[in-house]
């Protein structure tokens, strides 16, 4: 650890406070989360402080979109956006900090998740050498705040061989391991991905991975049957009005993400607008209608978590709570077919441990940030499919004068 010295002059066992920027799949904005922590790895102690969130403005996200499969763009268009984001990035810190009372200085690291663009997990079409491209400028991040800032964290493990997620487990196991209780930590965003936590098991011997779509199917329906006067199905009302077709659910478990073994990672190049113009076609030649598809398509969310629960992760002892965070926890139709689907299980929301469901995300890129700074290797290579440990992101030192 001497040799980073240079990164930090702070001893480990002090408290400080860093924060997490997090622009998820679903494209819909910027969630910003201040934390104080102390220690480093499996030590680390994590008090939530503040969270803020940005949400962009309806002509700034179809100019974001239009950088996802099919669309063609320019690489000057794609440059605009990477400092504009960088900016975006910058100013949610500034605005979290005023929520918090507090000021940069006092602030340790910030770690910064921009906007992915694309997402390419290793495999037999690029010869076994993955990639993930994101875009928000860590480096104006830095300058603008003063503080150092670690970005594009999943590289290094892609470049170990890995899938460069899901890196969440890491900060799964630090909050939530129990020495008794079997728990699912959940996230649902734009895709849903799980850390399964068998009660009293080491990290190493811990699964993590994306179980399939979260809110970004249902988002992409219901765009297309409001005519983009809705983006989203505000507390799953539309869905609570409609039934689920078998048939076209099944039809979309066959999905090759769905039931594909672990390790694996997924996002808009499977479950984008492509996908959500095809299950609307589908849809259209089986007769099903709109309230039915967005209940059917909630209902894939739901059935994807549940056969990879079965089938995957908790196979030689049951689940007995079920921690959700992210936006899908707002969906209440959504979370209460999971309940149903998932019972026996307790099903809790991040909450009911004192973290806003919606600030888990940006929660995580503080913690792996503050790990970046003292050298502690923070991906978990039984998840991601990494060769080895490796310190994830890159340093952008702050202002220095």
């Amino acid at each position: 650890m001497a040799h980073l010295h240079h990164f930090t002059d702070i001893y480990p066992t002090e408290s400080r406070l860093a924060i997490g920027l997090m622009s998820g799949t679903s494209c819909d904005g910027i969630g910003a989360s201040l934390i104080r922590t102390s220690n480093i790895s499996f030590e680390r102690q994590v008090e939530f402080l503040a969270y803020h969130y940005e949400p962009f403005e309806p002509e700034f996200q179809k100019k974001l979109f239009k950088f996802y499969p099919p669309s063609s763009f320019d690489s000057h268009s794609l440059l605009l956006a990477h400092l504009e984001l960088g900016e975006r990035f910058a100013a949610a810190v500034d605005r979290l900090l005023a929520k918090a009372g507090r000021r940069a200085e006092e602030v340790h690291a910030v770690g910064l998740h921009g906007l992915t663009i694309y997402h390419d997990p290793p495999g037999p079409h690029n010869n076994g050498h993955g990639g993930h491209m994101e875009i928000g400028e860590g480096a104006i991040v830095a300058q603008r705040t003063g503080i150092t800032t670690v970005a594009e964290l999943r590289a290094a493990d892609l470049a170990a061989g890995g899938h460069g997620a899901p890196l969440s487990i890491y900060v799964d196991y630090v909050l939530f391991r129990h020495p008794t209780i079997t728990r699912a930590v959940q996230n649902i965003g734009g895709i849903a991905n799980v850390t399964g936590l068998l009660a009293g098991r080491s990290l190493s011997e811990l699964s993590s991975f994306d179980t399939g779509p979260g809110n970004m199917v249902i988002d992409g329906v219901v765009r297309h049957f409001t005519g983009g006067r809705a983006e989203f199905d505000r507390d799953g009302e539309m869905a609570a009005r409609g039934r689920v077709n078998e048939r076209l659910l099944a039809e979309l478990m066959q999905h090759p993400h769905i039931r594909k073994a672990p390790p694996k990672t997924t996002g808009r190049e499977d479950f984008g607008e492509q996908f959500a113009a095809a299950v609307i076609k589908r849809a259209t030649d089986l007769g099903v209608s709109p309230e039915d598809v967005v209940a059917t398509v909630t209902a894939l969310t739901v059935e994807a978590i549940a056969f990879n629960y079965q089938t995957y992760l908790f196979k030689s002892e049951p689940v007995a709570e079920v921690i959700l965070g992210g936006g899908g926890t707002h969906n209440k139709t959504l979370v209460r077919m999971l309940r149903e689907r998932l019972a026996p299980a307790r099903v809790m929301t991040h909450a009911d441990f004192g973290i806003p469901d919606d600030a888990r995300e940006a929660l995580t890129w503080a913690v792996f940030a503050d790990e970046a700074l003292y050298g502690v290797p923070a991906n978990v290579p039984n998840a991601s499919g990494a060769q080895r440990k490796v310190i994830l992101g890159k340093i952008i030192p702050g202002r220095v004068s």
